[in-house]
């Protein structure tokens, strides 16, 4: 039986590995497949495309990226088995590093007046090719000494609703689901026990959204069981993995593939990629 883990991230967003040493991680980890979604950029493939490759691993392309429904809520999608090259998915990246420059400088405005003072240099430094986000500044207030854990910026100042915490702008989540279909891709909901807000589903299936994520470390039994029976409900699929960026604590999974999705999910992922991918065609 296949081991897939379809939520892993890497230092070109706000995970603690390289690609090539997530990689290592995967296989360390026993998997055959893995999809590695860092939040608003590709920047990680062609790495970890051409270590998988050697090691005899499956690396199905991914992406996670922020939404807003109803102008309110800030939420999460992955997506998957879209075209890397298509040139909408790369003009639209651009556009959402931009825009986490843009709130970055919003953020430490807000920390600033609250007599917390962060240089944006001290934060791009941790992020490869300027794509920021919020980790990396969390981590910069630790490291000065403004907090305690990574855990405590967002609880005091970062989390949503929190003082100094910034809504990602512009992006619609239809907008975020037509981006990945337009490049052939399947979009799915990221751990949705997260955010709690099972009430979007009705908005979000009508966008044309194609799963949920219904294995996640967070994700007790009880919660897997809810979210497969609302997946059936709506006639969705189901997608699933660890969540990982390297370290153990928060909402992470402390190792790739815990949890892993069942290798009959994938098949239907599968399928469903092929055929939207068919439906593109000339």
């Amino acid at each position: 039986m296949m081991r897939i883990d379809l939520h892993t991230h890497t230092t070109a967003s706000d995970g603690l590995l390289s690609p090539e040493a997530l990689v290592q991680a995967v296989q360390a980890a026993h998997l055959d497949v893995f999809s590695i979604t860092d939040h608003d950029t590709l920047d990680a493939l062609a790495a970890a495309e051409t270590q998988a490759g050697a090691r005899g691993l499956r690396l199905i392309p991914g992406i996670e990226l922020s939404a807003m429904w109803r102008k309110r809520f800030e939420l999460h999608l992955l997506g998957y088995f879209f075209d890397p090259a298509d040139v909408r998915l790369v003009g639209f990246l651009r556009e959402r590093r931009e825009a986490r420059r843009t709130r970055l400088t919003a953020m430490l405005n807000r920390l600033r007046a609250m007599g917390i003072v962060v240089a944006a240099d001290d934060v791009l430094a941790r992020a490869q090719d300027g794509n920021v986000g919020r980790p990396h500044l969390a981590r910069v207030l630790v490291q000065r000494g403004f907090v305690g854990s990574i855990d405590e910026a967002f609880e005091r100042y970062l989390g949503e609703g929190k003082p100094a915490y910034v809504p990602r702008p512009d992006v619609t989540i239809a907008d975020a689901i037509q981006v990945i279909h337009n490049a052939g891709g399947l979009a799915s909901l990221a751990h949705p026990g997260l955010h709690n807000h099972d009430d979007a589903l009705p908005d979000l299936v009508a966008s044309g959204l194609d799963a949920i994520e219904v294995y996640h470390v967070t994700h007790t039994h009880g919660r897997v069981t809810h979210y497969r029976r609302l997946a059936e409900r709506w006639g969705i699929l189901v997608t699933g993995g660890s969540d990982f960026h390297g370290a153990v604590g928060g909402d992470y999974g402390p190792a790739p593939g815990m949890p892993c999705l069942p290798e009959a999910d994938f098949s239907g992922l599968q399928a469903a990629a092929r055929a939207r991918r068919a439906a593109l065609r000339p």
